[in-house]
């Protein structure tokens, strides 16, 4: 057998490279926001009071995601500060999702429901099959989610899996909803 070279690899075809920027600590401090009745104290802490404010007085901050309500998971914002200048960018909270749980994803697809869009993830998650679903789910009510369960069904999109994660609430059938794996995972070790 013969082994190719590097230059005989490059040439076979394209290749994908993602990239990935991850947050600094610094965007981190720049998406606090601390509820106002708690700025009252300017920032005396000792210890307990810092464990005590981020974890109750930020907790709808941007920077610990809000991961209770991801009604919107495609649009979602974190300021970034860079080259002296600080604005706002959109945070990509699937993939955020996929790392944070340790999915190894086999396909990523777009499909769309006439002008509802959906992210679908297949992979593996702990030796489970998994296929996560994300939809922008924002001012749904009971026809949409009808209308959101028969368009997952007639796509086949939950076929062949053991789990199903979906974002927000849903009527699919056997679908969890990602939010408290997402929240486990992502606060694991804090406050503990």
């Amino acid at each position: 057998p013969t082994r190719r070279t590097n230059r005989q690899e490059a040439e076979r075809g394209p290749r994908i490279i993602k990239y990935l920027r991850l947050e600094s600590y610094e965007d981190t401090l720049n998406n606090i926001d601390f509820d106002e009745s708690s700025t009252q104290k300017t920032f005396q802490f000792d210890d307990f009071l810092l464990k005590y404010m981020l974890r109750w007085e930020t907790r709808q901050s941007k920077t610990l995601l809000n991961v209770e309500k991801l009604s919107k998971p495609f649009s979602y914002t974190l300021n970034v500060h860079s080259d002296g200048e600080t604005r706002q960018q959109i945070a990509d909270i699937p993939e955020t999702f996929n790392y944070l749980v340790g999915m190894h994803v086999q396909t990523r697809r777009v499909h769309y429901d006439e002008n509802r869009q959906y992210l679908v993830y297949r992979g593996q998650i702990d030796q489970r099959r998994v296929v996560v679903i994300w939809r922008e789910t924002e001012d749904w009510r009971k026809p949409d989610f009808e209308r959101d369960r028969d368009f997952v069904a007639k796509q086949k999109l939950t076929v062949g899996v053991d789990d199903v994660y979906v974002n927000g609430d849903s009527l699919i059938h056997e679908a969890k909803a990602l939010e408290p794996l997402f929240k486990r995972r992502m606060f694991s070790g804090v406050g503990e």
